[in-house]
């Protein structure tokens, strides 16, 4: 009786390790991360996982940040470009920069205001990739598709078409941030201390307010209708604002505008390519045999009464 009791340990410890969680299956040596940790690390209750999306938002900027830094363009060069621009927008009666700086110079406390509105507009990215997280787990990575196509493409812009913003280029416009020196905003003027100045075709503020508009539209659009109609109202802010702030020319908001459209448009051929890969691959051979002999099975189960112990 003795010699059979190992054995019968033996069967029972398979049965006990295949019960058992993860934290026993590591063993007490081993550092198993806290739950709250795995539980970041898997897709939860229907939303992406949340420490993947924060590694993928970390990549895309320190890439966007590194890119942008070493794509200079030369300071003559760039004030060039920026009067053919103005001048061009003169030909097209739409040079409306001087106008609205100096309205706004006129009153300081605005004038404040608007250079903090400029300096906060690029933190709103982050907090509507947040909320579009929570609120539309669905629609989540379909909109941070969006947001790098609409991106990664004015990295070659800055590259081809270096432009100085008007605070640069346009004699009588006032540097708002940097009279007031609103976050910094004194040294933005040194080539040398901050990102690229010679980055402003396209409007990447315009752009990025125009996609927070557009996510969180499609995220309330259906459950809080008159919330996604107030978004838009960020967008035409931010279109005035980096105005006359001296910050950008019109046609530097057209083309900001244009990459998203162009962005959307892109985004949206992908999806209806990935649909369709899908759902051919779904039409398949196997899949048809599948449907072929479903009615089989059923029939067979239901002639076959209930089954027990299943």
């Amino acid at each position: 009786m003795s010699a059979e009791r190992p054995s019968s340990e033996a069967s029972a410890c398979p049965r006990e390790r295949i019960g058992a969680s993860d934290d026993e299956l590591l063993g007490e040596d081993a550092a198993a991360p806290p739950r709250w940790v795995r539980n970041l690390a898997k897709p939860v209750g229907g939303r992406p996982a949340l420490l993947l999306e924060l590694f993928i938002f970390w990549m895309f900027f320190q890439y966007f940040s590194y890119a942008q830094e070493h794509i200079r363009g030369g300071p003559i060069e760039s004030v060039r470009h920026a009067h053919e621009l103005f001048d061009l927008e003169k030909a097209l009666h739409i040079d409306v920069e001087l106008w609205l700086n100096e309205g706004l110079a006129a009153v300081p406390p605005l004038a404040i205001a608007a250079g903090y509105y400029y300096g906060m507009v690029l933190a709103t990215v982050p907090i509507t990739l947040a909320l579009v997280w929570w609120f539309n787990p669905r629609g989540f990575r379909r909109l941070r598709r969006l947001l790098i196509a609409t991106t990664l493409p004015s990295l070659l812009v800055f590259w081809l078409l270096p432009m100085a913003p008007p605070r640069f280029a346009v004699a009588g416009i006032v540097d708002i941030n940097a009279v007031y020196n609103i976050l910094g905003g004194a040294l933005a003027r040194d080539p040398s201390r901050s990102a690229n100045l010679y980055a402003a075709m396209p409007s990447l503020h315009c752009a990025w307010s125009t996609w927070v508009a557009y996510a969180l539209w499609s995220t309330w659009r259906h459950t809080r209708p008159t919330w996604a109609r107030l978004a838009w109202l960020f967008p035409a802010m931010t279109y005035w604002n980096v105005m006359a702030t001296g910050n950008h020319f019109v046609l530097d908001i057209v083309g900001g505008v244009a990459l998203f459209l162009i962005a959307l448009v892109i985004v949206r051929v992908v999806k209806g390519a990935e649909e369709r890969i899908w759902q051919h691959e779904s039409d398949g051979p196997a899949s048809s045999r599948a449907t072929v002999a479903a009615p089989d099975v059923l029939t067979s189960g239901a002639s076959s009464g209930p089954r027990r112990g299943g």
